[in-house]
Parts: structure tokens; sequence; C-alpha cells
């Protein structure tokens, strides 16, 4: 008989997966032991399970429901996290270090007075001083919804009443992809290298680059200089090797070409060139994913070879995801989640409404989806969606201008 999957497969195969299997009574409650890695998980209900003496390694958990859970002499060390609700748990002898706790729960856990807290960076975290969980916000005023601040503090001011979640930003649809980015980029640090394959967005700069010979590190390297008012430098092995890439259509040639742009050494396309960008393309349109990335140097790539004949007929498609990116990034920003409210929000703005429309034609539900699916990545993978579809549209949208006419190859 097949042994049965552990606990730590299961839950790297998805939150739906394990919620089902619970559902049905397929998993077992004596998890005792279980260790984790680099977890990333949302939405899982691991409440009322025996977690005792498992080890969380540097995991990025959201939205999990540890309710009533024995994590007695659990260990989470690294990590962050978010919105996990700990009520009634059995936390005696845990170990929490090196750890980003935010908007948790602990009313009514147990062992907190003996809780080891290392290095901890809390954040509306609620109960580990033994506090009750604050009241309910107060009711908004008849027919005003409390989906955003202004809105929220106008009518509770209007009632003489003080207002609140003075602490969430605004709700700010109408700003572009690059301010929206910019502003992302605060939560996660020090910019990643992917920012300057965006450098229409004119985007926060890395502080360092990794040093390399593959045409993507010679092209950041060369866009980075550019975007630090210095003249990019050739090197002219690097040019050789482009051309050749780009005449055999190999797998880097869209790197290849963006990299001979940035140097300001004129490409000749090649029919090959065209084909295996256009077929890039293509594969990554083919996902089923509302917010499904494009990678802007293909795209960029081929508006450098004037290749304009198939890409334009996407235009519609990218401009669909860069809506659907642009508004989901903008609700959870302002603290709007597919649990709370995000309906409202959109509605609220017209800016909201307009893209909500681009993105879906109206099909709320289908937005649904994909805003859910949308909140579970990474903050990092979610700008750089927002940053690759941004360029790559602006690439699509200036092929529009150019015409239909493939180059000769």
């Amino acid at each position: 008989m097949p042994k049965s999957p552990s606990i730590e497969t299961l839950l790297k195969n998805g939150s739906k997966e394990w919620n089902n299997l619970r559902k049905a009574g397929k998993v077992a409650v004596d998890q005792t032991g279980a260790t984790f890695s680099q977890l990333f998980s949302a939405n899982a209900d691991l409440s009322g399970l025996q977690l005792i003496g498992t080890e969380w390694e540097k995991c990025d958990l959201s939205k999990m429901n540890f309710k009533e859970t024995d994590l007695s002499n659990a260990y989470f060390h690294g990590g962050r996290l978010q919105d996990c609700d700990f009520r009634n748990a059995n936390l005696e002898g845990a170990t929490f270090e090196r750890l980003k706790l935010l908007r948790c729960d602990f009313t009514g856990a147990k062992g907190l007075e003996a809780l080891e807290l290392e290095d901890v960076d809390m954040d509306r975290v609620v109960g580990l001083d033994g506090e009750d969980a604050p009241p309910a916000p107060p009711p908004p005023a008849v027919g005003i919804t409390s989906f955003t601040r202004e809105q929220r503090t106008a009518a509770m001011a209007a009632n003489g009443e003080e207002g609140g979640d003075s602490d969430l930003p605004p709700f700010r649809p109408q700003d572009p992809p690059g301010t929206l980015l910019f502003r992302g980029m605060k939560v996660v640090g020090n910019p990643p290298l992917w920012v300057l394959d965006a450098p229409g967005l004119r985007p926060p700069l890395p502080g360092r680059l990794t040093p390399g010979t593959s045409f993507e590190s010679l092209y950041r390297e060369a866009v980075k200089t550019r975007m630090e008012n210095r003249r990019p430098v050739a090197d002219m092995q690097a040019v050789e090797r482009a051309k050749t890439a780009i005449s055999q259509g190999s797998a880097d040639c869209a790197n290849a070409v963006m990299y001979l742009r940035e140097v300001g050494i004129e490409t000749t396309a090649s029919e090959a060139a065209v084909d295996m960008l256009n077929e890039a393309l293509r594969q990554e349109l083919e996902a089923e994913d509302l917010t499904g990335s494009i990678d802007p140097r293909v795209t960029g790539a081929l508006l450098e070879l004037k290749a304009t004949g198939d890409a334009v007929e996407h235009v519609g498609e990218l401009r669909m995801r860069l809506a659907a990116t642009q508004l989901f990034t903008s609700l959870l920003e302002a603290g709007f989640t597919p649990e709370n409210n995000w309906e409202e929000a959109v509605d609220s703005s017209d800016a909201a409404q307009d893209l909500a429309n681009s993105a879906s034609s109206g099909d709320r539900d289908m937005l649904l989806e994909a805003f859910k699916a949308f909140t579970a990545l990474p903050d990092e993978a979610r700008l750089r969606r927002l940053a690759y579809l941004s360029e790559a549209t602006a690439h699509i949208e200036a092929m529009v201008g150019l015409g239909t006419a493939e180059p000769a190859s």
C-alpha cells in the first residue's frame, strides 16, 4: 500500500487540496515533529491539529488557521506570519525567532507568558500581551460603506464619532503602475535585479549587480548605467555573440537584442529570431491566468526588430492583464482582500470600475477568483507581474503605431 503524502508535501501542493482533504477527514490530527522549510502557504486550515515540536524555517504564511492547534515546543525561525489566527492555540514552550508578525491574533492562546520571542518584528498583533481582542469597528453611517479611509473617516465624523483604520493607506487605483511599483518596493526592501527589465517605469535601482557575461547580466548592467545618467559602453565580443544569437534565433536572443539596443548597436532581424520571439510570447499568453506575466524583454525585442505582425494581435489580452494587476495591487495596498469589502472598494471609484471592466468585462466572479490567486503570491512576485505587464503592454501599444509589416529577414 503506498505511503500517504506527508503534511509538508500536502501543504506545498496548495491550500485548496489540503483543505479538501481535511474536510474529507483524510488528514491525521497528529502531525508531531513535522518540519517545514521555506514553505509559502496561504489560507490553509491547520486548526485543532497536534503540531507539537514542529519546525518552521523561513516560512511565509498568510491567513493560516492555527485556532486551537497544539504548537507546544514548536520553533518558528525566520520568515513571516501575516493575518494568522492563533486563537486558543497551545504555545507552551514555543519559540518565535527572527520573525515578522503582521496582524496575527493570539487571543486566548496558552503558554504566552513563557513564549520565547527573539528579534520578532510585530505590527498590529493582538493578544500577545494578554489583552483582549479589540472591539469590532462601529458600523458606517447609513448608506455609506466603510471601504476607504477617507470615506470611513468622513462618515464617522458626520456622526460625531472618531475615525478608525487611520493607519491604512488610501485606495488609489488611478495611480500608474510605476507609482504603485515604487510604493510597493518599500515593503520588499532593496530593489531586486528584475526591476531593470522595466526601465520605462523608472524604478528604484538595485545597489549592486551580480557580475556575469550572460546577455541578461549585460543588458541589466547597461540599463542601470543609462538610468544613472552614464553612457553604457559596448563589449565588442559580447556584441558579436549577440549578433550570432539573433541570426540563429537562440533561446537568449531577446536579451541579446535588448543588450544591443542599450549600447547603441543597430540590430538586424532574422526570421529565426522573430519566430522564436513570437513563440515565446505565445506561450506566455497561453497561460490561463488573468495576471500572468509577460516578459518585457521579449516584447521589447520584437519592437526593436519591428516584428509587429503577430504581436499586435495580443494588445487586448495584455491590456486586460495589466488592468487586473493594477487593480489588485491597489486593492491590497489599501488593505482590501478577497474577503474584505473589495467589491465596494471597486464600486467606490470610477478608475477602479474602469480597470475592473477592462480586466473582466464586468464578470465579478472571474475577477474574484483572479484576485484570490494574485493575493496568494509573495509581495515581490506581485510587483514583478505589475512591472513586467506594464512594460510589455507599452511595447505592444507602440507596435500598433508602427503598423503590421514584418521586416525582411
